[in-house]
């Protein structure tokens, strides 16, 4: 017995070592992002640097790689690769750090940043310097990032125990049929799902990636907690964050999730974004509540605000042991750009996350094929989520595929996206007061959460699952609503929970 099962762990382990998990960049030479000569020569930048080594070299490796883990867990593909990105980035690091102290101490760069989810560093420079930074031992790819900008004050209070307190107790087991479920939770098959297979998204950590969070009864319970943190002002996990408990926001270094306080009245849809978002994935009724909001209400999520931060913003999901990672923005006109934000998805896909976005907004003032913008245009590591309205109609504004993908780094041309839908249109607004809901809101930031509570379902059920196989099981799944198959402006069709999370089950 103990031979035997012994031996496919012997025999993987051997096939482990003799595949080297980092792999060097295809091209040659040192590239530089030509949008530097299109910027004014001292114009401060951000620029993202890559170094040679890396866990995807190309950019058609993708699918290569996933092969190679096919006989091989989420979680256990999660630490092997995760080891051996960590172990690239030490090793570039202590190669570089002479040079990169040497241009810091001249002033050719400032505030530098080590990455290892996708290994390099990021920094700030000129476009009349960046040409130096080709000095820097092992660098192969040099990216305009953006313009610097300005650093926001922290708000009055940083401390996040002052709103985002832990509750002290573990909340109620969830009862279905408590609370009546929200008109887009019965239309997903969702109700099935708690009733007739018993699953709730308990066991699954999901990291919503916003602009705002408010506090409330809907979203409170499940509030995630790093479990090596304290409320003290202190770095107590060592990981360069004070007081990370429940997320962090990377652009003003505090763990305070509110960047804009709940006013009186009635609030604007975009302060409650964040907190809607929180409530569909994983919102759930307490006592004397009206409704239940949230498709997997037994699941845990934090959140993360970091629009330039995006690599630390992923690295503290990873440590975090994050199942779902929610996008409910865009970035268009990144250009070349878009290669980095790919790449550490991609990585970060390999690091067992599951990163969801909704399609977009923009059908009726973009063209295709960049109605679609970044994230959600990223092809087999960002699953897009289109949106239909209750009769199940596609909502005019969203955003259709196909994209196109021709950067330095990634040359498939035309790519089909959206993968799925979901609804988008007069979606119920959640008050963190509570109550009823008694005003609506719309666009694609709705459908992506659905399309992440679908999956947190799926993991609960199934944690091995990785995310290109939860990916086909959602599309083999989903109810056509359009064209017959695949059409570019609703994917394979409305997603169905029920029929995807008993697939998961079965694939155990």
């Amino acid at each position: 017995m103990i031979r035997l099962g012994l031996a496919p762990f012997l025999a993987l382990s051997l096939h482990c070592q003799a595949q080297p998990l980092m792999e060097s960049l295809s091209g040659e030479g040192i590239w530089v992002d030509p949008r530097f000569k299109q910027t004014r020569p001292e114009t401060p930048i951000r620029a993202t640097v890559w170094f040679d080594k890396q866990f995807l070299g190309d950019g058609s490796s993708f699918l290569r790689r996933a092969q190679e883990f096919k006989d091989v867990g989420r979680r256990t593909m999660r630490t092997r690769v995760l080891a051996a990105l960590k172990a690239a980035s030490d090793a570039s690091r202590k190669s570089a750090q002479e040079s990169i102290s040497t241009l810091s101490r001249d002033g050719t760069i400032s505030s530098p940043h080590y990455t290892w989810i996708v290994n390099g560093f990021t920094c700030t420079t000129t476009a009349e310097n960046v040409e130096k930074l080709k000095t820097v031992p092992g660098v192969r790819k040099i990216f305009h990032a953006g313009p610097v900008r300005p650093s926001r004050p922290l708000p009055d209070s940083a401390d996040p125990s002052d709103d985002w307190k832990t509750p002290s107790s573990r909340p109620a087991p969830f009862k279905p049929g408590q609370h009546p479920p929200l008109w887009y939770i019965g239309k997903l098959k969702v109700p099935q799902v708690w009733n007739e297979l018993g699953v709730t998204g308990k066991g699954t950590l999901n990291i919503i990636h916003d602009g705002n969070f408010i506090p409330s009864s809907w979203v409170d319970a499940n509030l995630h907690r790093n479990p090596h943190e304290k409320a003290n002002g202190q770095d107590d996990d060592g990981n360069g964050l004070v007081d990370d408990l429940h997320g962090y926001d990377f652009s003003r270094g505090t763990g305070n999730l509110t960047r804009r306080p709940l006013p009186p009245g009635r609030p604007h849809p975009s302060v409650l974004h964040g907190h809607q978002c929180v409530s569909i994935i994983c919102g759930r009724g307490s006592e004397g509540s009206p409704v239940q909001p949230g498709l997997a209400p037994e699941a845990r999520w934090a959140g993360v605000i970091a629009m330039s931060h995006i690599e630390q913003a992923v690295e503290w999901a990873i440590e975090q042991g994050a199942d779902t990672y929610s996008m409910s923005f865009s970035r268009p006109g990144l250009g070349n750009y878009r290669s980095h934000w790919r790449k550490l998805m991609e990585h970060g896909t390999f690091c067992g996350v599951h990163f969801v976005s909704g399609a977009g907004n923009f059908a009726r003032d973009q063209p295709i094929p960049v109605q679609m913008r970044t994230p959600e245009d990223i092809p087999h590591a960002v699953f897009a989520a289109a949106g239909v309205q209750r009769d199940l109609s596609r909502t005019p504004f969203s955003s259709q595929g196909p994209v196109e993908w021709k950067t330095e780094h990634y040359r498939e041309g035309r790519v089909n996206k959206p993968e799925v839908c979901a609804f988008n249109f007069r979606v119920p607004l959640l008050s963190p007061h509570g109550g009823k809901p008694t005003t609506t809101c719309s666009g694609n930031s709705f459908a992506g959460p659905m399309f992440c509570g679908t999956i947190a379902l799926m993991l609960s059920a199934n944690p091995e699952l990785k995310p290109w196989e939860t990916r086909e099981i959602i599309i083999d799944t989903a109810t056509d609503v359009a064209s017959k198959g695949f059409d570019f402006q609703t994917g394979h069709g409305l997603i169905n929970a029920f029929e995807a999370v008993k697939a998961a089950r079965e694939r155990k």
